[in-house]
């Protein structure tokens, strides 16, 4: 699973490939064009602005000419650096042109069809997430993964209807230690975009920077 190009486990180092691909070369190069998997589009060309920041942990933010945010989380320096988060974030959109429905599709058709949907009854319909499970992982975690996923009708009303600020010790709790995979949350209008926040996150290397608690 890509988002904008970049895989999870890309290494920080720009000595350290990932399946023949470097960092430096996702965001400088033109790596990406016939990428599977992947969703948002494509890091070279596209960037405005970007830099690193070690505290409180390495992390690099990149604005895009399109006005997209993404952030690449990286693990501890005994794991290498590697990203256990990518965040691309749309920002509210005053005059909004693309169509919700054809949004969603977009996202699907990327990663396929979401192991977990909901919409939160407090927000009347204008929210809709989405979680994927990560497909690419080993046969044992993957099982264990899509195991503990709960079923939108068992999760509290307090957990819908809070999801969009949640954290990655909520993720944790609500999805599993051993998480792994991409959660999309997507706002409209009128049938419009109108806000739209798309996650790659791994909690087991998470673990390597974070206390979550144990995996499952």
């Amino acid at each position: 699973m890509r988002l904008l190009s970049v895989p999870l486990e890309m290494p920080l180092s720009d000595t350290e490939a990932l399946d023949q691909q470097y960092l430096e070369g996702l965001y400088e190069g033109d790596y990406g064009k016939q990428m599977k998997l992947n969703f948002g589009g494509y890091l070279g060309g596209n960037v405005k602005s970007s830099g690193l920041t070690e505290l409180p942990f390495h992390h690099i933010d990149t604005e895009l000419k399109d006005g997209r945010k993404l952030q690449l989380w990286f693990s501890s320096a005994e794991d290498g650096r590697k990203t256990f988060g990518i965040h691309l974030q749309t920002p509210y959109i005053e005059k909004p042109s693309r169509d919700f429905a054809q949004a969603v599709l977009e996202i699907q058709s990327a990663w396929g069809k979401p192991d977990l949907e909901f919409s939160p009854p407090d927000l009347r319909g204008v929210q809709q997430i989405e979680v994927f499970v990560d497909r690419t992982m080993p046969g044992d975690r993957l099982a264990a993964v899509v195991a503990h996923l709960p079923s939108a009708d068992k999760l509290s009303p307090q957990a819908t209807d809070h999801f969009w600020e949640s954290d990655l010790h909520d993720y944790a709790r609500l999805l599993g230690g051993d998480f792994r995979g991409a959660i999309a949350i997507l706002d409209q209008q009128n049938g419009k975009l109108v806000q739209e926040q798309i996650l790659l996150v791994d909690l087991v290397r998470a673990r390597t920077i974070f206390n979550l608690g144990p995996g499952k």
